[in-house]
């Protein structure tokens, strides 16, 4: 059956289940917002889905995001062309992307909007330097999912893929203007959500996607990261160490030659040579099997200037 908007569903679902507004929103919400939700006045947030299908125990993620993505052709080539551009790092394709997909009309809303918003963010931040207007790409992005979002309650919130995204790329922008604190309150609150509610979910049809496992082991890689730069380097061998186990466990070996590569740093940074150097060179193996020739060749050049204890005979 389709339905005018997802409200439809939501009160078939509640009469269905014999649920009062009162019940349905017991500890997730007011009776309120599920009553403005039913009438089609508001859009429920990630989180709020995601409690919704635990009180159902349906999955009701899927069948919303066909209201909040423009699904045409259009709009899925266009997601198509711009996580391409995303998995090879490739910033002005991105670039010339966000400005040929933004002015049409299957990217004024919802998921593709937000990929707009992300892309913007991006291409700001590692173009152009500006950190500041990046920053307000991210906000304005995760604002779609989250209209109340606010960086002080992170966890408040469950977030979509791209949400995921955009509030990693937040991070990163608040540590370039020096804001260490939220940049960190960041990072260490979205690893929060996603063991709460991803990776360690009791719920079945919440199973980590391969997304969110890629997403989860960047996250851990840059709170290792920044949290060596400020010279924390006992909680950043805590992160970078629970990324290798995780990368390890999932056999999934993208991000672990650089996860690899930091444990290596933060072991030379306590003048461990020997069990630096058996690190260096995991993590070097492992870029000539993903054949990534130009960190090989940066960490040849490189690594012997600022690492020359493990190249002693």
């Amino acid at each position: 059956m389709s339905y005018e908007h997802f409200g439809n569903l939501l009160q078939e679902l509640r009469i269905k289940y014999h649920m009062s507004r009162e019940k349905l929103a017991q500890n997730i919400c007011t009776p309120k917002q599920i009553y403005r939700i039913e009438k089609g006045d508001s859009e429920p947030s990630i989180y709020l889905l995601h409690q919704l299908s635990i009180k159902f125990n349906l999955d009701l993620n899927e069948y919303y995001k066909m209201h909040f993505t423009c699904n045409t052709i259009i709009g899925l080539e266009g997601i198509k062309s711009i996580n391409s551009a995303l998995e090879h790092n490739d910033i002005p394709l991105l670039n010339s992307l966000i400005e040929k997909y933004e002015k049409l009309k299957d990217f004024k809303k919802g998921e593709n909007l937000q990929h707009i918003y992300y892309g913007k963010a991006l291409c700001s931040a590692l173009l152009d330097d500006d950190y500041k207007t990046s920053l307000e790409y991210c906000y304005k992005g995760i604002q779609i999912e989250c209209p109340e979002f606010n960086i002080n309650k992170v966890t408040i919130n469950m977030y979509s893929n791209v949400g995921f995204s955009i509030l990693n790329c937040a991070s990163q922008n608040l540590f370039a203007m020096n804001q260490y604190n939220n940049g960190m309150k960041v990072l260490t609150e979205l690893l929060t959500v996603l063991e709460n509610f991803v990776i360690d979910s009791p719920y079945p049809f919440f199973h980590s996607s391969q997304f969110s496992k890629k997403i989860y082991q960047v996250i851990l890689y840059n709170t290792g990261v920044h949290l060596f730069e400020h010279g924390e380097i006992k909680k950043a061998l805590n992160y970078i160490e629970k990324g290798i186990e995780y990368s390890l466990k999932e056999y999934n070996i993208r991000h672990l030659p650089a996860l690899l590569f930091m444990k290596f740093k933060i072991l030379y940074a306590e003048q461990k040579y020997e069990e630096a150097k058996e690190y260096y060179n995991q993590s070097f193996c492992l870029y000539k099997i993903t054949n990534n020739k130009t960190v090989l060749a940066e960490l040849e050049t490189l690594s012997k200037l600022d690492y020359p204890e493990i190249f002693k005979e």
